[in-house]
């Protein structure tokens, strides 16, 4: 499965170009930015983010489910009253599970956010770049 963050791939080999200048060698060139591919990434970043909340929400939904199903027939509150100590640690487990999805998707977020201001950055600079060179006079026509 293709992902936007794949690499295109030339003859079964990753070919490196830095300012899309060809690794054969040869003479200047800018830099291309593909800002649809930027757009296309941050776009998945924000599909995973969701994903980690509905997978977020079923293993909260999971461990409480648990936690309760080992204390339903017990004393509950301390270990030694009765109550499963387990139950307990599944609580915290998931407590510490949460935050580290709330981390994550943060990060999504960020990077995603950061993915779309660089195309925009992109766009709105090739859009300037378009039109000096339009209002470029030459004695040429």
């Amino acid at each position: 499965m293709s992902t936007p963050f794949d690499a295109p791939q030339h003859g079964g080999s990753t070919q490196t170009r830095l300012n899309s200048v060809p690794a054969e060698g040869g003479g200047g060139g800018g830099t291309n930015v593909d800002t649809q591919r930027l757009d296309e990434a941050a776009n998945a970043l924000v599909e995973l983010r969701g994903d980690t909340e509905n997978v977020d929400n079923a293993a909260d939904d999971d461990c409480l489910s648990a936690s309760r199903g080992l204390n339903k027939h017990s004393a509950g509150g301390m270990a030694e009253a009765g109550s499963w100590a387990t139950a307990g640690s599944l609580v915290t487990m998931d407590v510490r599970w949460g935050s580290q999805v709330l981390n994550l998707k943060s990060l999504l977020q960020d990077i995603s956010d950061k993915l779309h201001t660089t195309s925009g950055h992109y766009t709105s600079t090739e859009q300037e770049e378009q039109a000096r060179q339009r209002s470029i006079s030459t004695p040429f026509g």
